[in-house]
C-alpha cells in the first residue's frame, strides 16, 4: 500500500505531525524501511550504514540539490563590521528659504522615501517677535517702488536730476531683489530631489533663519560602504579588492561585484579611530540597501586556488559542530562532520571531512536533517546493509 502526502496538507498540520508525515513522504514510506524486501534487493551489495535514504523523486520534490565537491578559486576573507552611508556626492540639503517658526509635516520621518517636491514642513513668520522679516522686506520694496513711480514723471519733465532718478531706481531694484516673490505668512519647504530622508535637523516649533539646514535627502544612486577594520588586520588591508556584506535588517549576502562596487580609499593607521581603520567602498544602490544601516562585512583579498568550499546553507550546526550531507548512489544521505576554514559570506572553506568529487547537498540540507530527526523509528529512516 502506498501513501501519498500533499505538501500543502503537511503544512496545515501541527509541528510534530508535519515532521512525522514529511519524514514518511521523504522516505517514500513503502520503500524506505530496512524491512522493505524490494528495496533491500535493489540495495544488495551497497553499504549505507547510518545513512538517511530519500528517493530521487522525493528529493526533487522537496528541492534537495547536490554539487560535486571540487577545489576552486577562493578569496582570503576578513569578517568585520561597518555601515552603509550615502555617497557625499549623492546627498542634497533642504535649507530654510525664509526666517520663522518651522513645523514638520506629520508624515515625515528619517528613513522614508520621498519624491521631488515632497513637503518637509512649513515656516511661518507670523507672531515672531520683531516682526516678519519677509513682510518687512516686501514693505521696503513697495515703498521704493512708489518713490520711483513718483519721480518718473518729474524726471521726464526735467524737474529732478538724472542722479536722483537713478538712485531711486537702484533702491527699488535692490529692495525687490531682497524681497523676491515671497509673500508674508508661511511657506512650504520641499525636497529638491527624489531619494531617502537621511537626517532631519530641526523640530516643530524651532525658530530657523534663512539658510538653516532643515533635512538631508540621499538620492541613493550611489552609496558608500564603510568597513571598520581592527588594527590587527592592518597588514591585510592593502590586499583587499572587494567585499560582500549583509545588512543587519536582512539575512541575504550582497556582493559589491554585483552592484558595480569598487574600493575607493584605505585610510592609514594615522586615521584609526578607537582601534579601527576605516576602509571605504562605493557601489550602486539597488533599492534594498538603506543608508545608515549597520552591516556585517566580508573583506575579500587576493584569491587562492585549490580551495574546496560549499555554500553557507549546506552547513548544519549541532552542539557547536558543523556537518554537511553527502549523497551516495543518488539516494543515501550521510551526515559528515567537517572542519571549516574561511568564509566569504556566501561560501565556506571545507578543510576536512569530504572527499573530492563527492556529491554534497547544497540546497535542502535542512529538509534532509528533518527527515533524519523525524519521529519515525530509526529503521524507517536509515539503512544498515
Amino acid at each position: 500500500m502506498k501513501i501519498r502526502f500533499n505538501i500543502l496538507n503537511i503544512k496545515a498540520l501541527n509541528h510534530s505531525a508535519s515532521i512525522f508525515l514529511l519524514g514518511m513522504a521523504l522516505c517514500g514510506f513503502s520503500g524506505c524501511g530496512k524491512h522493505a524486501e524490494a528495496h533491500q534487493e535493489e540495495e544488495e551489495g551497497h553499504n549505507h550504514e547510518g545513512a538517511t535514504v530519500i528517493e530521487p523523486d522525493k528529493a526533487r520534490q522537496f528541492g534537495i540539490e547536490t554539487e560535486a565537491f571540487l577545489p576552486g578559486s577562493f578569496s582570503e576573507v576578513v569578517k568585520v563590521s561597518g555601515q552603509i552611508e550615502p555617497a557625499s556626492t549623492d546627498r542634497v540639503a533642504v535649507t530654510a528659504r525664509r526666517s520663522g517658526i518651522f513645523t514638520l509635516s506629520a508624515e515625515i520621518t528619517a528613513g522614508m522615501d520621498v519624491s521631488a517636491g515632497t513637503v518637509i514642513g512649513t515656516i511661518s513668520s507670523n507672531g515672531v517677535q520683531g516682526g516678519d522679516a519677509n513682510a518687512a522686506a516686501k514693505a521696503t520694496a513697495d515703498a521704493a517702488k512708489k518713490e520711483l513711480e513718483r519721480l518718473t514723471p518729474l524726471y521726464k519733465d526735467g524737474l529732478v536730476t538724472a542722479s536722483t532718478y537713478n538712485e531711486a531706481e537702484r533702491a527699488y531694484k535692490e529692495a525687490a531683489a531682497i524681497a523676491g516673490t515671497v509673500s508674508p505668512g508661511s511657506a512650504a519647504e520641499t525636497t529638491p530631489a527624489a531619494g531617502v530622508i537621511t537626517d532631519i535637523f530641526v523640530t516643530s516649533g524651532q525658530y530657523v533663519e534663512v539658510g538653516t539646514p532643515v533635512a538631508t535627502v540621499a538620492k541613493n544612486a550611489r552609496l558608500t560602504l564603510r568597513a571598520d577594520v581592527p588594527e590587527k588586520y592592518m597588514a591585510f588591508i592593502p590586499s583587499v579588492v572587494s567585499a560582500n556584506f549583509r545588512p543587519d535588517y536582512s539575512e541575504s549576502i550582497i556582493s559589491l561585484d554585483d552592484l558595480n562596487g569598487r574600493i575607493i580609499t584605505t585610510q592609514g593607521s594615522a586615521n584609526a579611530r578607537n582601534g579601527y581603520i576605516p576602509v571605504y567602498f562605493t557601489f550602486s544602490g539597488n533599492g534594498n540597501t538603506i543608508p545608515g544601516a549597520f552591516a556585517e562585512i566580508y573583506l575579500k583579498g587576493v584569491a587562492r586556488d585549490g580551495v574546496a568550499s560549499v555554500p553557507r546553507e549546506a552547513l548544519i550546526e549541532m552542539q557547536g559542530n558543523k556537518y554537511v550531507y553527502v549523497c551516495e548512489d543518488g539516494h543515501a544521505y550521510e551526515k559528515r562532520l567537517v572542519k571549516t576554514g574561511a568564509s566569504d559570506g556566501s561560501r565556506v572553506e571545507i578543510k576536512d571531512g569530504v572527499k573530492e568529487n563527492e556529491q554534497v547537498v547544497v540546497k535542502g540540507a535542512a529538509v534532509v536533517r528533518m527527515a533524519e530527526t523525524s519521529a519515525i523509528a530509526p529503521p524507517a529512516h536509515t539503512h544498515n546493509h
